[in-house]
């Protein structure tokens, strides 16, 4: 029997190794929840720095039948650390007779993946194995450009994002920093902001469309998102209340690296988020934090996710 062990379990942590690397729905282009409170809201023209952290925690289970009377059970554990700093700049001149602002977010973390997997077959035999792997490393690039208009209490938005693969990537590893290609994102928003009334409402929805990953020859299918935001202001300053997302892919994904065709993803998100302004040194500064608990997914990973965010103004008043 452990010779069978020992031949089977590198077999099956070898297949599972790049599911788990090319599935690239644990670390995701466009994470759900990343766009929040006051999206639309057109900033002062000037630099300014985002500086966002991240805690992500992923589960994934998996069960297929490889041959009559032989399956294979999955179990991927995904865990992530990462700060991101996005210098942002304004500009004073109008654009189609809104605000626009260029920015690029650059970051690094720690991320950890543990896959274990049973090979059951007949005769009641389970063979079983576990890899691990660990990584701290730099992240992809973002750049981002957006226009902001605002009437009134009402403010819209109109933005396109991307990525650029610089982060670690490593086509042998559980864990990367890097997605190993290109993409584009590109969509708009909407808030209505009323202090008088002390409510606040964002809604932001957008496409993302992905490059093929050579390595593994896996492209992504095109995706879909929508985050949103709802808050009341129980001081001046400080406002409460609800955010959630909704993500769907709506193109499968292909290429000889995705190891399960024509099956589409979606997972949902909800939780508490709160936000305050505050002023040092004549500036007045931003922070934000809210966490998800991620609920009806299908064909991808689900858990939770926590971020705390802080817009640091670097010019004007």
């Amino acid at each position: 029997m452990k010779q069978y062990v020992r031949l089977w379990a590198p077999l099956i942590l070898a297949a599972m190794a790049p599911y788990a690397n090319a599935d690239e729905r644990i670390v995701n282009f466009w994470r759900p929840g990343q766009m929040g409170s006051m999206a639309a809201v057109p900033a002062a023209p000037g630099w300014s720095l985002p500086v966002v952290y991240v805690n992500m925690a992923v589960d994934t289970t998996d069960s297929r039948n490889l041959a009559p009377g032989i399956r294979l059970d999955t179990d991927l554990k995904s865990r992530a650390n990462l700060v991101f700093l996005a210098p942002n700049y304004t500009f004073e001149r109008s654009l189609w007779g809104g605000r626009p602002s260029i920015g690029l977010g650059i970051g690094a973390g720690r991320t950890r993946t543990t896959v274990d997997a049973a090979l059951h077959m007949p005769g009641g035999i389970t063979i079983t194995g576990m890899e691990r792997d660990a990584l701290t490393a730099l992240a992809d690039v973002f750049p981002i450009g957006n226009v902001k208009w605002n009437d009134g209490a009402h403010n819209y938005m109109a933005y396109v994002s991307g990525v650029v693969p610089v982060g670690s990537y490593r086509q042998t590893r559980l864990a990367n920093t890097g997605a190993n290609r290109w993409a584009v994102d590109a969509g708009g928003a909407y808030t209505y902001f009323d202090l008088k009334k002390r409510m606040e409402f964002s809604i932001v929805g957008g496409l993302s469309y992905k490059g093929r990953n050579a390595d593994i020859d896996y492209r992504s299918g095109t995706e879909a998102h929508i985050d949103w935001t709802t808050s009341y202001f129980i001081l001046p300053n400080v406002h409460a209340g609800l955010a959630g997302y909704f993500y769907r892919q709506l193109k499968a994904d292909s290429g000889s690296g995705a190891l399960v065709h024509d099956v589409k993803s979606r997972v949902n998100g909800i939780g508490p988020q709160a936000g305050m302004y505050f002023p040092v040194g004549g500036h007045m500064y931003y922070l934000n934090a809210k966490a998800f608990h991620e609920w009806g997914a299908k064909n991808r990973g689900e858990g939770w996710n926590f971020w705390l965010s802080l817009i640091v103004p670097l010019t004007g008043k």
